[in-house]
């Protein structure tokens, strides 16, 4: 097998999620879906197949892989969709050979030789002589809901890959040191951690990950499944309950549960968030809650766009969907079922409605769009903290979809 070619169809309803990241590139567990797939397949990716919208940001954040472009060699490649959230392990396919999935055609993984990934990257279309076999298990995610509700679940098998596949070295553990441990699943702590006394890592009910450098504050409880990853801070006294990640440097602390962390997020402050999915550069103000549960107790409906179809998740308990670098106010109370988009900016002293546009200012003086020099001048600032920088693809980017909007909203 020449490489992995990673494919992001731009199928399925994930709202701000992938404004700024490939399908492949969403936090599903410990692991990405890219990173779960190439350690599963054993292969590494060498080309990505995605949106034009995306193709900047995707070569700008992993150089070397050819684009929406043929990779070097004669193949054949394996071709796996960024929506096969558990991908098998190898690769179980013969050359010339599509899987896909009955319900609308979708390629879930292909071996295709040059001349059939070459039309497949022209066209998005399998060619006609590419053999097809139909599986629906396990399904395409094609929803939020589907990626983040499920990471806790994988993440005992993401453990056992990023091992196996050298992301995580087997001596990079240590005793654990300042802290009680009670249960029998895994308990992974790297060398480099710090645990704060009175820490309680509850490994009861799954594995609890604490990655390099990361500081588990004075009597922080982690419920398994639960991780918390490189760099990131748990403050004193957090509650971190089951089926969450806390993405790469992060702030964390109050109570956090069923919840992903994409990374570079801050949520400091005492306040509940459950069921939902943050996205990179958040900040939640002090006292920033939000409801996952419907007060009928029945399901929860979320409008991932403002102009969108309101769509049914089929979950009881869902919470939000932050976009990236959204920014809230203190006391901030967001509803059950809510999405906010990329760029924007809640203060307001009443819960913003439960669909809120890309790079919106919502105060009680009324609404507004975020100006976006101001935007790109914050967005900077607050990358340079972490250490990182705003590329000039992610910017045009940015600029892109602040235009969109205002062609959108008439202005």
């Amino acid at each position: 097998m020449q490489g992995l070619v990673l494919l992001d169809d731009g199928r399925g309803s994930f709202g701000p999620m992938v404004d700024l990241r490939a399908t492949f590139d969403l936090r599903s567990g410990l692991l990405t879906t890219a990173e779960r797939i190439a350690a599963s397949a054993r292969i590494d990716p060498v080309a990505a197949i995605v949106p034009p919208a995306l193709a900047g940001i995707v070569a700008e954040s992993r150089p070397g892989l050819a684009v929406n472009s043929m990779p070097s060699g004669d193949g054949p490649w394996l071709v796996v969709n960024g929506r096969l959230l558990q991908p098998p392990s190898g690769v179980g396919l013969e050359p010339g050979t599509a899987e896909v999935d009955p319900s609308d055609g979708s390629l879930r993984r292909a071996v295709l030789g040059s001349a059939s990934l070459q039309a497949f990257i022209e066209r998005r279309e399998l060619p006609d002589d590419v053999r097809r076999v139909e599986r629906a298990e396990p399904p395409l995610a094609t929803a939020p809901w589907d990626v983040f509700s499920s990471a806790g679940a994988r993440l005992a098998g993401d453990l056992a890959l990023a091992v196996e596949a050298g992301i995580l070295a087997e001596d990079s553990w240590m005793r654990l040191h300042g802290g009680t441990v009670v249960g029998d699943h895994p308990v992974r702590i790297h060398r480099t951690a710090v645990i704060d006394p009175g820490v309680v890592l509850d490994a009861r009910e799954g594995p609890v990950v604490v990655g390099d450098g990361a500081h588990l504050g004075v009597h922080a409880v982690l419920h398994g499944p639960v991780a918390v990853m490189t760099g990131t801070r748990v403050a004193d006294h957090a509650t971190l309950k089951r089926n969450t990640v806390i993405g790469p440097r992060c702030r964390v602390g109050g109570e956090v549960g069923a919840t992903v962390f994409q990374g570079y997020a801050n949520k400091s402050h005492d306040g509940h968030l459950g069921d939902s999915w943050v996205g990179s550069w958040v900040n939640l103000g002090a006292a920033t809650v939000n409801s996952n549960l419907l007060n009928t107790y029945g399901e929860v409906p979320m409008r991932l766009e403002p102009d969108g179809p309101r769509l049914r998740s089929g979950r009881q308990f869902l919470g939000c969907v932050l976009g990236d670098h959204v920014k809230t106010a203190i006391g901030t109370r967001i509803m059950t079922g809510t999405a906010i988009g990329t760029g924007a900016m809640i203060a307001t002293s009443t819960p913003p409605p439960t669909t809120v546009g890309r790079f919106a200012w919502l105060t009680d003086a009324g609404d507004r769009r975020y100006r976006l020099e101001k935007f790109i001048e914050l967005a900077r600032e607050v990358m340079g903290r972490r250490d990182a920088a705003l590329g000039p693809a992610e910017e045009a980017r940015l600029r892109a979809l602040h235009a969109a909007g205002e062609v959108e909203s008439g202005a």
